[in-house]
């Protein structure tokens, strides 16, 4: 029930977003899709999870995971299975990496938060030319990046994480996960102190450009035209924070109601909002499954791993029994 109750909901958004902007100009909006940009843009999304492979490849070399450039990529893209289903599936690659070089699931869980950090930053760059013209813009630019920063501060601020730490403590449901968060806080920390780690950022730029290019063309292939490219990098830095923040699997439903809200700001119609976040979506979802599953493939025969939802269910219960088995 965890892992369909938060899918079923995300589809009934986008249902309601389609219902909301006329399902028959949704449809004629798809009918008018121009197939000459379907290349271009698979092959972007491609190059997306590439860079995020390498850019991994090396945060994982800095964890101390001995792999080759091929397995990390590989591992990146068999994590995309996960991440499309269930909450929170992004560490399904931290539990396959973990299980494939004998390293300990909060060090490698740790590479994904940096990761995906500098990512969401780099979104956020890409979009700071329109968030400034906005009536609200440098209030938005400023509360997104005091929330990243506060995240900086409490995984690398030993007092400020002990201060969370306490009322985590406190907390019936979190309070069982408190020792894989304080592993992950200790690995994260390291991590961010590192100036190797930090200046692989730029791989995150281009994997940043690369999303925003392909999401552009997306809604150009829609609605020519209408929208920009950095007006494009505005409209997926936000939905992709607010999908992020929904903590439904893939961010399904949250993402495509900030796409087709954002979208309808800059002119594009309603029909068109929403076939260009329908087409967001079944690229993101339809891609993430059918390369995970090809890559999972292969990891598991290259690198023994065990079931796809078995290794998300047990990492966390792994890391508490060793802080139990060393406290006593």
């Amino acid at each position: 029930m965890q892992r369909i109750v938060p899918a079923v909901l995300g589809l009934a958004a986008i249902a309601a977003v389609i219902v909301l902007l006329d399902p028959a100009a949704v449809g004629r909006a798809l009918s008018r899709f121009n197939l000459a940009l379907l290349p271009a843009i698979i092959g972007l999304w491609l190059a997306i999870y590439l860079l995020q492979g390498v850019r991994w490849h090396y945060l994982l070399r800095d964890a101390g995971a001995r792999l080759r450039v091929r397995d990390s990529v590989i591992l990146n893209a068999a994590g995309q299975t996960i991440t499309a289903l269930i909450p929170l599936g992004d560490l399904t690659r931290a539990a396959f990496a973990s299980e494939a070089s004998g390293q300990e699931f909060g060090t490698i869980a740790a590479t994904v938060t940096v990761q995906e950090l500098t990512y969401t930053l780099m979104l956020i760059l890409c979009a700071l030319p329109v968030l400034l013209t906005l009536h609200h813009g440098i209030l938005l630019v400023v509360l997104t990046l005091v929330g990243m920063a506060a995240i900086v501060v409490i995984l690398t601020v030993s007092p400020v994480f002990h201060a969370v730490h306490r009322v985590i403590a406190h907390i019936p449901l979190l309070r069982r996960l408190l020792p894989a968060i304080d592993e992950l806080q200790s690995e994260t920390a390291e991590l961010l102190h590192r100036p190797d780690a930090l200046a692989m950022s730029a791989v995150d730029l281009a994997r940043a450009l690369a999303a925003i290019t392909a999401f552009w063309l997306v809604v150009e292939a829609v609605s020519p035209g209408r929208v920009g490219w950095v007006d494009a990098a505005f409209v997926l830095a936000l939905a992709s924070i607010g999908g992020a923040i929904s903590l439904i699997p893939g961010g399904v439903g949250a993402s495509e109601a900030g796409l087709a809200g954002l979208l309808l700001l800059f002119a594009v119609d309603g029909g068109g909002a929403a076939g260009a976040a329908l087409v967001q979506r079944v690229l993101a979802t339809g891609l993430a499954l059918a390369l995970g599953l090809g890559a999972y493939a292969i990891a598991r025969r290259r690198l023994a791993l065990g079931g796809l939802f078995e290794l998300v269910a047990h990492p966390q219960d792994k890391s508490a029994a060793r802080s139990g088995a060393g406290a006593s």
